[in-house]
């Protein structure tokens, strides 16, 4: 594949033998802030110790010795040595590149013959799908197409809560509303979930607030523990109410798993584990319950088995880990959770490597930050969650909001459920990981700055010039632009040959957001590149162009927007043809 990382290579061999040692690598070569400074630069400072010169010595003595096909100009500035590339190369080969590979250009084989599992979602069945569900799917599955790309593959894995005191909490308000319970069992999946989420509340505050509440809570979430027959028909029932509406929304934000785990799966099988590594000492006694004695390790302790007899999270982890080693032996596991479970998942992780040495180095908590809203932080204990659905719908009604202006376009409703969708998910993806989000829906769906609606119309637009082009074919034909015919070295503009630099960036940003697991990584090229575009669409003419000149820059503008639609899939977003 040719990049930019791939001439990165290639200067830092030469640079390696202009030194007579291999000292530099691609790694050690940056990009400067501005076009004039160049393409590529080599800050000097580090190899100048070596030599015992100065950084701005060492720029001047290697300027003149470094030769490196791909490079048209090397000039030093101050400590830098930078270097400019050959565009009308570059181009020829780029476009040509994307032309060929189209919906593959980007991808790499850096995870060839490995699997990785992503968890994610994990939504606890009887509770409400809140907006901070919505951010840990779209993480999870732009992680999972990421690492895609970068040729491993994915096993998705969804890990959910079917059994606990949160169902005990639930069925104990369901019990308390017992006529409505009876009313909306011959309702749509969407009123028998909003209604769980209710009873769910209703019962976790009077667990709190009363203690007669709290103790028949507790029985009953032991009567869900030894599946008593008095209980069990409202769990199930009530259960595949919960799955069934999750299963909607993983459908809507086009995610599926190849696995969904539960946690009445695995509880026995963890309980197991921590009894017999009780026996072996990993493992202590502790006040009627079952515990690992995290400050050996630095850690904290915590509860794997409680004074009832029963696995806690803690224990049915353990579970889950041998269950799903078992059926994949994945090379790693992914968790991605929240960040509230941080010094959670050290001790996990630091339990499993004792009880299942072989599980040392394969099991990771990919963190995210928390979503908020401007009124402080969502709980759906106190009954004000906010629904992932809801801000999905209301994303959608703004969007048709604004493109009520739209005439003749075609399909106007499912084009507004795109770009809502992309709405949303950029918004989320484009913050990095470990960054909190305080969500704002009207920025979320402009069609201006770093928004999903602002790419989607950026591709859209593209797709409009190569339809009122007389040459179509000329912008999408790899043989075509290959043909020395298609005057390639007419992309000649300082704005269309940035365009064509950035183009060779994105395998490099692709391979980059994989290795740091970061979609965000993926959206802030996409943005960079769409707002070049724009740019350039302003100020340089493609249609009006001389026939000659227009053919290469349709070629650009074609190759342009296959590569944002390649990198807006790796986000899960789907492009629209027209807006």
């Amino acid at each position: 594949m040719y990049s930019l990382e791939k001439i990165k290579i290639n200067i830092a061999d030469a640079i390696n033998d202009a030194l007579k040692k291999k000292i530099v690598s691609a790694a050690d070569l940056i990009y400067p802030p501005k076009p004039e400074f160049g393409d590529i630069s080599l800050p000097c400072y580090a190899i100048a110790k070596l030599s015992g010169k100065t950084a701005v010595e060492m720029a001047e003595f290697l300027v003149g010795k470094i030769f490196a096909e791909e490079v048209a100009s090397t000039k030093a500035l101050g400590p830098f040595i930078n270097f400019t590339i050959n565009k009308t190369k570059l181009a020829q080969k780029v476009i040509a590149e994307i032309a060929e590979a189209k919906n593959e250009y980007g991808v790499n084989a850096n995870g060839k013959n490995k699997t990785i599992m992503v968890e994610f979602a994990h939504p606890n069945t009887h509770k409400a799908f809140h907006i901070g569900h919505l951010r840990n799917i779209l993480t999870g599955e732009a992680v999972s197409r990421i690492l895609e790309a970068n040729g491993y593959k994915i096993t998705r894995a969804n890990y959910q809560g079917d059994i606990g005191l949160h169902i005990a909490k639930c069925l104990w308000g369901v019990g308390q509303q017992e006529k409505e319970y009876k009313a909306v069992k011959n309702k749509d999946v969407k009123a028998k979930a909003e209604f769980l989420g209710r009873a769910y509340a209703y019962g976790s505050k009077n667990y709190e607030e009363s203690q007669g509440a709290k103790q028949e809570i507790a029985e009953l979430n032991k009567k869900i523990y030894n599946q008593d027959k008095t209980v069990m028909a409202a769990y199930r029932a009530t259960r595949k109410w919960s799955l069934g509406y999750f299963a909607g929304i993983y459908k809507r934000l086009n995610t599926k798993f190849d696995r969904l785990y539960f946690e009445s799966e695995v509880f026995q099988s963890g309980r197991e584990i921590v009894l017999k590594n009780l026996k072996k000492g990993i493992f202590e006694l502790s006040q009627g319950a079952v515990i690992f004695e995290g400050e050996k390790y630095g850690l904290h302790s915590r509860v794997f088995i409680n004074s009832e007899g029963n696995p806690t999270y803690e224990g049915k982890d353990l579970g889950l880990a041998e269950l799903q080693f078992n059926e994949f032996r994945p090379e790693k596991i992914l968790h991605v959770v929240g960040p509230e479970q941080a010094e959670y998942f050290k001790v996990i992780i630091k339990a499993l490597e004792l009880v299942m040495p072989a599980s040392l180095g394969r099991e990771a908590h990919l963190r995210y930050g928390w979503v908020r809203l401007k009124e402080g932080k969502m709980s759906s204990r106190l009954g004000n969650v906010v629904l992932g659905e809801w801000l999905l719908d209301e994303a959608k009604k703004q969007v048709l909001e604004i493109m009520k202006g739209a005439r003749g376009l075609k399909n106007k409703d499912a084009v507004a459920d795109k770009v809502s969708l992309a709405a949303v998910k950029y918004s989320i993806l484009k913050n990095g990981l470990d960054k909190d989000i305080a969500f704002d829906l009207n920025e979320s769906v402009s069609f201006n700055g770093s928004s999903g609606p602002y790419l989607l119309y950026t591709y859209a637009r593209i797709q409009s010039i190569i339809r009122k082009s007389n040459s179509k074919s000329e912008a999408r034909n790899s043989k075509q632009i290959q043909n020395p015919k298609s005057k390639i070295q007419n992309l000649s503009d300082a704005k269309e040959q940035r365009l064509i630099v950035k183009l060779a960036m994105y395998p490099e940003a692709v391979a980059s957001a994989g290795k740091n697991y970061d979609p965000s990584e993926a959206a802030k090229y996409l943005f960079e590149l769409a707002q070049e575009f724009n740019n350039y669409y302003h100020a340089v003419p493609v249609l009006k162009a001389k026939a000659e000149i227009r053919m290469a820059r349709l070629a650009l503008c074609g190759v342009i927007g296959q590569t944002v639609k390649n990198g807006l899939r790796l986000l899960g977003i789907e492009t629209v043809e027209e807006m």
